[in-house]
């Protein structure tokens, strides 16, 4: 009996490797990404404000979604290069989930990383002051980190959203600003204002659950609920 357990626990832990990221990526819900009411934090305003800035409905976006390994990362740096490049979405992330760089991507659909830094005519300092310098001196090797690439895209698509110019927000992300935060901050951060026009339902039940434990002092306390 223990080993007919014992095969069946394996069995199940077999299966959820097998099934693994891909299908826990298809379950997550992108709703965020199409209407602010499902917004939950910065991120996914910035998500949002991208996503809808750019003119994409769901129909457009939900096929490609589960193709990418970072939704916050690559999606906005997705949705630049196509209107950049003038190329479809799938295309963009299709050499994407061949595991190409960045660079090599932006090379392929024919656009210069001068968009990546317009309105930076100063040397913005860290993190993009060393990319910045090879790029202001049209070094012939340089490629930017995607790393990098994703920064400065959320910088270039933030600024206006935040109200900062890019160079002032390069110089705020130096400073151990966040743009995500930064837009929260200018758009007033919606999201708050839903957390408090419904706060919490469970705190409704406190005062009863206080009440009922006086008449069960014997009685272990339940295990709150994640």
């Amino acid at each position: 009996m223990a080993r007919k357990r014992f095969i069946l626990a394996a069995l199940v832990l077999v299966a959820g490797l097998v099934a693994g990221p891909d299908e826990a990526r298809a379950e997550t819900s992108f709703n965020f990404l199409f209407s602010v009411n499902h917004v939950d934090n910065d991120s996914q305003l910035f998500l949002n404000l991208a996503v809808s800035s750019y003119g994409y409905n769901q129909a457009a976006l939900d096929p490609v979604l589960p193709r990418l390994k970072s939704v916050e990362g690559d999606l906005p740096v997705v949705l630049f290069l196509a209107r950049k490049s003038g190329q479809p979405v799938d295309l963009i992330v299709g050499l994407r989930a061949q595991g190409l760089a960045w660079s090599v991507i932006f090379a392929k659909v024919n656009v210069p990383f001068d968009v990546l830094f317009v309105g930076m005519e100063r040397d913005p300092g860290p993190p993009y002051g060393n990319a910045w310098g090879h790029w202001k001196n049209r070094s012939k090797k340089f490629a930017p980190k995607d790393a990098d690439v994703v920064g400065l895209v959320q910088i270039q698509m933030g600024s206006r959203w935040a109200g900062m110019s890019p160079y002032e927000l390069a110089r705020a992300r130096g400073q151990g600003k966040h743009v995500h935060s930064l837009v929260a901050d200018n758009k007033g951060r919606p999201h708050k204002n839903k957390a408090a026009a419904h706060p919490a339902k469970s705190s409704k039940s406190d005062k009863p659950a206080a009440a009922s434990s006086k008449n069960n002092k014997g009685a272990k306390p339940k295990a709150p609920r994640n």
